[in-house]
């Protein structure tokens, strides 16, 4: 009767077992892996299952061991492939364990008993290995046990997790069952940085800068969870040019992630030209160049002049007018004559014959004036006025100008007759030459008139 129990019990058993092993895949590892296994595990006899757990629990310490102790990432993944392998025999022997001594322990009340040597198993919750970024907050998921005699186990955890520091940090979860068989699980943090550092620019972004003048920059700073940063640029601003320049600042933290921002200068031109020549020229009559216009400023500039006011001028001669190059060049379009200055008195004789005359401004020392208003402009659009007086000299003093005229003038011949032509009482006429001044030096005709006297 006895014997039948036992053939009943082991084949209840393997039922359980092979119900058990394809529960559940929950280490992710591939379909052909898994079946593999599952496989094996059925095949396993109590005996052979004990020896493989006993085995296989000293690999995945001696595996664990190494990924924790290696920085090769190709490596650590080698590692945790193998790891989930061994995670899965061992949870499917775990289950068929489990089965097996359940089973026995039905059969016990009237049998010899059995002893438990079993561990708990333990389940990691989460993610395993997991990542977590610098200076964030990190709660573990914590883990489960579960004992094949006494059901949920407890659980107790030690390690920690600097998340202000980059790097790898273990967990370990311990269980231990009311028979003192104990079991560890652990999960690996990796706390990285992937977050680059905050640029901040300090001052006006953008900056208007004055052409000429020296720049200043308030510089940038920056901040990251590694720590202390600094942000910094090597571009630089011309202030010799007009333009619009971009400052870009970057800072780099330890983990190589690179933050940055850029500050705009615009360097403008508001300041207009100075004029550093003198308001007045003075120059000879009868010459156009008078002279050079000069202004100062930081950018090139270019000079107008606006309409020349001046004395007129007689007869139908053209007034002279000033005029000048964009380089400065000041002149006459047409040389002054300073005795053509329009009549302000003419003195005349008894005859109506004009004895003298006084012409505008013609005092001893004094000049014949022109007046115009200069503009300079810079490359800006920026512009200055100044106005311009030129003074001209008379040359060789008054009624200086040489020319021809004609004039009329009389005289008195007298004729000595011989003295046949006297008795009979002739008279006659003869023709004189005179000389006629007028304006200039000129030569005349003069026509005089002879009396006869006979003796």
């Amino acid at each position: 009767m006895k014997n039948i129990k036992n053939l009943l019990t082991i084949s209840m058993v393997f039922t359980m077992v092979s119900i058990s092993i394809d529960a559940a895949n929950s280490y992710e590892i591939n379909d052909a892996s898994y079946n593999t296994i599952s496989t094996k595990v059925n095949e396993m006899s109590y005996s052979q299952l004990v020896t493989s757990k006993s085995s296989l629990t000293q690999e995945k310490e001696d595996l664990e061991n190494q990924r924790d102790n290696t920085q090769s990432p190709s490596q650590r993944k080698s590692i945790d492939e193998r790891l989930k392998q061994v995670y899965t025999e061992l949870s499917l022997i775990q289950r068929a364990l489990v089965a097996l001594v359940g089973v026995a322990a039905i059969s016990a009340v009237t049998d010899d008993g059995y002893n438990d040597n079993i561990p708990p198993v333990i389940t990691v919750l989460g993610e395993n290995p997991v990542t977590v970024e610098l200076g964030t907050a990190y709660s573990d998921a914590g883990a489960t046990a579960m004992d094949a005699f006494h059901g949920a186990t407890s659980v107790t955890v030690s390690g920690s997790v600097d998340t202000g520091t980059v790097g790898a940090y273990t967990i370990t979860y311990l269980a231990a069952d009311l028979d003192g068989n104990s079991a560890t699980a652990s999960r690996v943090v990796n706390v990285v940085d992937t977050t680059a550092p905050e640029v901040t620019l300090v001052g006006d972004n953008p900056v208007t800068h004055e052409l000429g003048t020296e720049y200043t920059d308030a510089g940038a700073t920056a901040t990251d969870a590694s720590g202390n940063v600094t942000a910094t640029t090597t571009d630089e601003v011309d202030t010799s040019t007009v333009g619009s320049y971009t400052l870009n600042y970057t800072a780099t933290d330890a983990s190589g992630n690179e933050g940055s921002a850029s500050r705009v200068v615009n360097v403008v031109d508001t300041t207009s030209p100075v004029f550093t020549s003198s308001a007045t020229f003075i120059v000879d009559e009868n010459v156009t160049t008078v002279g050079t216009v000069t202004a100062t400023d930081l950018a090139d500039t270019k000079f107008t002049i606006g309409e020349t006011a001046g004395p007129a001028t007689r007869g139908n001669r053209a007034s002279s007018s000033l005029v000048i190059t964009t380089a400065g060049l000041l002149s006459f379009d047409i040389a002054p004559d300073y005795d053509l200055q329009e009549t302000d008195t003419v003195v005349k004789d008894e005859f109506g014959n004009k004895l003298t005359e006084t012409y505008s401004g013609y005092e001893t020392g004094a000049t014949m004036d022109f007046t115009a208003t200069v503009t300079v402009t810079d490359a800006s659009g920026n512009t200055s006025t100044q106005d311009i007086t030129v003074k001209v000299n008379d040359v060789g003093g008054y009624d200086d100008d040489v020319g021809t005229g004609t004039g009329t003038g009389t005289g008195t011949a007298t004729t000595t007759l011989g003295q046949e032509e006297d008795e009979e009482g002739d008279s006659g006429t003869g023709t004189g030459t005179g000389t006629g001044t007028g304006t200039g030096t000129g030569t005349g005709t003069g026509t005089g008139t002879s009396t006869a006297t006979s003796t």
